[in-house]
């Protein structure tokens, strides 16, 4: 296996850092609480610079994420872009760098290309994120275009996460980097019986922002537009093979009927216990109350404030509007479904059919999936003490029966393991095979 690539460490960090390609500590000195990463991805700090590795990969792969977090920095894009490509070092671009502003004041300037390492080629991508005087550097690199498309979709929307950046967190008040980070408990969580009635639920909406495009040299993109309940094609123009770019993107918000607000669903699912994650994720949590025909969030020091249009639909600050789904409990699906943005043959496969039982593919669930949502054994806890080999047996796929309940699938592999996630149909979607499915915030497409 090869053993990192610390060149870009000694210029971005100060210091050389040997980074193995595949760590299963689940602990490190969390200076980005608001970067939305899967918690099985191992991070350490080498003077305030976040570096994180996937959880899952293979032997003889490499890839890191480096991340500079917000900080008061005079400047604009182009000069930052350019100040994170001598940072980077020798560096061939593979397109144009793009560059957008959004809404809420954060821009963001990107550009995908190649650089040598230590005689090494890898595949890398460098951006810059600036709200006023706040800057924040993000640099990826892979051993591979394979590499990096695996894990594009994930990275990309990390980097998009800075616009839930409310302050930094001082390394004096971080979490000690040797502190161990419990996994959430194994049990359910009764639902409130109320929740869905009224403006509680969960709903989906429209986002713009960074994301990964929608699959290799694809010049077109399927976007889902609420207000028609259907799928639309966005012309991109022609991609390269890797690329990245500013465009609309599904998310979700949830409403309790206490008042309790979170972005996006809990990594096991509504139905789960999500205690560990109000504490470990405290960004995505909030509170929402009613104001007559408005509904306020509150979540940090961001606030945001949705019209009401009906009980089932709320419109943003923005314009737009955010749906609320149903829970489908007990349903059943039939299809075979594929990451949306990495669909060619050899591709990773989930198999769910009419009869409950599933078939996954090519280790489908350790690239959409992590350690956490591996309950059985209980992998947020094992995989800082697995060996490379038991956490690669661990994280396989395999065949059993499935649950959709609440917004949760449930995977019983016939071996005994057991994985629990968010999941969720789009609107617009029909079962028993939507076109659709999103499973732990991954869009994955029906064949």
């Amino acid at each position: 296996m090869r053993t990192g690539i610390p060149g870009v460490l000694v210029k971005v960090c100060g210091a050389a850092l040997l980074m193995p390609a595949l760590l299963w500590a689940s602990s490190a000195r969390d200076l980005v609480a608001w970067l939305d990463l899967p918690a099985d991805w191992s991070r350490s700090v080498e003077n305030n610079v976040v570096v994180a590795v996937p959880g899952d990969l293979a032997p003889g792969n490499s890839l890191l994420f480096l991340i500079e977090p917000p900080v008061p920095e005079g400047g604009a894009l182009e000069s930052d872009y350019e100040k994170a490509l001598v940072d980077l070092g020798p560096w061939t671009p593979v397109h144009q760098p793009i560059q957008q502003s959004l809404p809420n004041g954060w821009g963001f300037r990107q550009g995908v290309g190649v650089t040598q390492l230590e005689g090494t080629t890898y595949t890398a991508l460098t951006a810059v994120a600036r709200l006023g005087s706040l800057r924040a550097r993000f640099w990826v690199l892979a051993d591979s275009d394979d590499t990096y498309n695996r894990y594009e979709s994930i990275f990309v929307n990390a980097i998009g996460s800075v616009q839930d950046f409310t302050h930094p967190v001082s390394a004096s008040t971080a979490p000690s980097v040797s502190a161990p980070v419990k996994a959430p408990p194994i049990k359910s969580h009764q639902l409130d019986p109320e929740f869905g009635k009224g403006l509680s639920g969960v709903y989906v909406g429209v986002e713009r922002g960074l994301s990964a495009s929608a699959g290799v040299g694809s010049g077109q993109q399927q976007i889902f537009n609420p207000s028609t309940g259907r799928y639309e094609t966005s012309n991109l123009g022609t991609a390269p093979q890797v690329q990245t770019q500013i465009s609309d993107y599904l998310e979700v918000d949830v409403f309790y009927p206490d008042g309790t607000y979170r972005r996006r669903l809990p990594v096991r699912g509504i139905a789960s216990d999500f205690s560990w994650e109000r504490q470990q994720q405290r960004i995505l949590w909030g509170t929402w109350r009613r104001e007559g025909r408005r509904v306020i969030v509150q979540r940090g020091s961001y606030t945001t404030t949705y019209t009401i249009e009906n009980d089932h639909t709320l419109i943003s600050d923005r314009g737009r509007p955010w749906m609320k789904i149903s829970p489908h409990s007990g349903k059943r699906f039939q299809g075979t479904y594929a990451r949306a943005d990495y669909r060619d043959a050899s591709a990773p496969r989930l198999v769910l059919r009419a009869d409950g039982s599933y078939e996954d593919r090519g280790d489908i669930m350790r690239m959409i999936g992590s350690g956490w949502n591996l309950v059985v054994p209980d992998g947020g806890v094992m995989l800082s003490r697995w060996s490379e080999a038991e956490a690669r047996r661990a994280m396989a796929g395999g065949s059993g029966t499935y649950t959709y309940e609440n917004f949760t699938l449930t995977l019983r592999d016939r071996d005994g393991r057991m994985w629990q996630t968010s999941a969720y149909v789009p609107p617009g979607e029909t079962l028993p095979g939507p076109a659709r499915l999103v499973v732990n915030g991954r869009a994955l497409v029906r064949e």
